[in-house]
């Protein structure tokens, strides 16, 4: 079975999956986790976190016809298309984004252990691998080791920015 992606109107990446999901269709939006320390109406806040902003990934059953409804649904502005017709992802692009999406936001409320390995998730340091050192007394602030230029480096970078490996 094939993804469709659509692109909805601003804001609206909720109120279309709702919408979807309504008329008995698979959607999935995919968002990053909560960050600990967000507050609401904040630029951290879940609902303003999509992966990607104003899309929506969404299925069809095989025999479904009622592309009207989606066209022409709430908060849609337009199904992605190719030649004409709705363009299709393979499930394995889907999945990937589902396994390289972390599940929960790292801070404070965290135990990281002295040694365990971490990734840092944005930034400077993006996608490097790190060992966790220790929390800071500073907020949220800790200390990572990574290899630089084929040497150990300790940097300090916000706890909120790492995720666990494995």
């Amino acid at each position: 079975r094939m993804w469709h992606v659509l692109q909805t109107a601003p804001h609206c990446e909720s109120q279309v999956s709702l919408f979807l999901n309504s008329q008995g269709l698979r959607s999935y939006a995919p968002q990053f986790p909560e960050s600990w320390n967000s507050r609401s109406g904040s630029s951290r806040e879940p609902s303003g976190r999509w992966v990607f902003p104003n899309y929506v990934f969404f299925r069809v059953p095989p025999d479904f016809g009622r592309w009207d409804l989606i066209r022409w649904g709430p908060g849609i502005r337009q199904v992605l298309q190719v030649d004409g017709s709705p363009a299709v992802l393979d499930d394995e692009v889907v999945d990937r984004v589902r396994l390289r999406l972390p599940t929960h936001a790292v801070g404070p409320a965290t135990l990281l252990a002295p040694g365990q390995r971490v990734t840092v998730e944005s930034g400077p340091l993006r996608m490097v691998d790190a060992i966790f050192e220790r929390k800071l007394e500073r907020g949220t602030r800790v200390q990572i080791l990574i290899e630089l230029l084929g040497r150990p480096l300790t940097v300090e970078v916000d706890s909120t920015i790492l995720r666990p490996v494995g």
